[in-house]
């Protein structure tokens, strides 16, 4: 009997130990396979590629002239016959450019959501050209004892490459869920010039290396809808007295 006792003992011990195992083995396969997901997430997420880049000339003149009947005000008269560079302008000189923002899907599957989202310098004021599904915001801040005096200081623009419908006044209502197929490029147009500064200067009023504008920053999703970004770089320009 006794020996019966203790073969009954090690048999439980052993099943308890079997029943143990499957529990561990129950957390740790679930929170393994999650781990390995992660990782396979992360490496899928730096392996993304996005086209984003930007170009920029000086506006034509039947460009500026067309700015103007649309109704945008120069502070000064633009690009004088003496500037023939983009990226080298005389100080206290209004100067116009057309900036380029060309986005294009080099993967082998379509893409959707796609936004990209700019920055122009202080010294600039912005336009897009013709009517793109663009929503353009435009910082302002105080000044004077009374801060009653508003100047702006930054334009800042979000495109919604994929728009399909909607408002583009207003960004709640913005249908951005079309898709851009694999190797599909779109294009915006950007009218920028340099503006007066909060004392009534025209920019640039000293010489230097400014930057035009930030890198565009790309953001969409796959078809399985994980979200990516990608930056592009920035603008660069030599002011000269």
């Amino acid at each position: 009997m006794k020996t019966l006792l203790t073969g009954n003992r090690g048999v439980t011990r052993r099943l308890l130990t079997v029943i143990l195992v499957l529990a561990l083995l129950a957390v740790a396969v679930p929170a393994v396979s999650a781990y390995e997901a992660h990782l396979i997430n992360v490496k899928a997420h730096v392996e993304q590629r996005f086209n984003c880049f930007k170009t920029f000339r000086l506006a034509t003149d039947e460009e500026i002239q067309a700015a103007i009947e649309s109704g945008v005000e120069f502070p000064n008269p633009p690009n004088p016959p003496e500037v023939t560079e983009p990226d080298n302008v005389p100080v206290f000189t209004c100067i116009a450019w057309m900036v380029t923002i060309i986005v294009a899907n080099p993967h082998s599957y379509p893409i959707t959501e796609v936004t990209v989202k700019d920055n122009f310098a202080a010294e600039m004021a912005a336009q897009p050209i013709g009517s793109p599904p663009v929503d353009l915001t435009i910082i302002s801040h105080s000044r004077g004892k009374a801060k009653k005096e508003a100047f702006q200081t930054q334009y800042r623009i979000l495109w919604y490459v994929t728009f399909v419908s909607g408002d583009p006044e207003v960004p709640e209502t913005v249908d951005n869920s079309g898709w851009m197929q694999p190797g599909d490029t779109e294009v915006l147009e950007i009218l920028v010039w340099t503006k007066l500064n909060p004392s009534g200067k025209q920019e640039y009023t000293s010489p230097g290396t400014y930057t035009l504008n930030s890198g565009p920053t790309a953001k969409w999703l796959d078809p399985d809808g994980h979200q990516f970004s990608s930056e592009g770089d920035p603008l660069y320009l030599v002011a000269y007295d």
